[in-house]
């Protein structure tokens, strides 16, 4: 089972896209309209969906997708995970990139920035490392 740098960049491209959500707050993401996903989140759905996928069929594999949560409602929630993606093996680690992915939707038009969006997308990318 392998990743692959096109999936990888899925996360990157909406990484760079990312920008200020609240005037009152300092939280970054990708803004869209839940009914109407552009083609980044689109991409985003689609290769989490093909991650677990395969953690299904490679169960003897370490997880590409770990660490589910949710949290709130319909209005005001949303669902996060971590991906982690292994580049190389190196002196008993495996080693690669961890996405923390995290989906929001917000009914606070406030203070939203972008206010015809009532949902957007957090990806934070950092540096990976585990035992082999």
């Amino acid at each position: 089972m392998g990743a692959f740098k096109e999936e990888a960049s899925t996360f990157e491209t909406v990484y760079k896209r990312s920008k200020r959500i609240f005037t009152d707050a300092a939280d970054f993401g990708f803004p869209y309209d839940s009914k109407n996903p552009p083609e980044e989140i689109k991409a985003v759905l689609a290769t989490m969906s093909t991650f677990k996928n395969l953690d299904v069929s490679y169960p003897e594999e370490k997880e590409l997708v770990r660490n589910r949560q949710t949290w709130g409602n319909n209005q005001n929630g949303g669902v996060s995970a971590d991906v982690i993606i292994f580049w190389e093996n190196d002196e008993g680690y495996d080693r690669g990139t961890k996405y923390h992915i995290s989906f929001n939707r917000t009914s606070n038009g406030a203070t939203k920035i972008q206010k015809e969006c009532d949902s957007f997308i957090s990806i934070d990318i950092e540096p990976y490392s585990e035992k082999s």
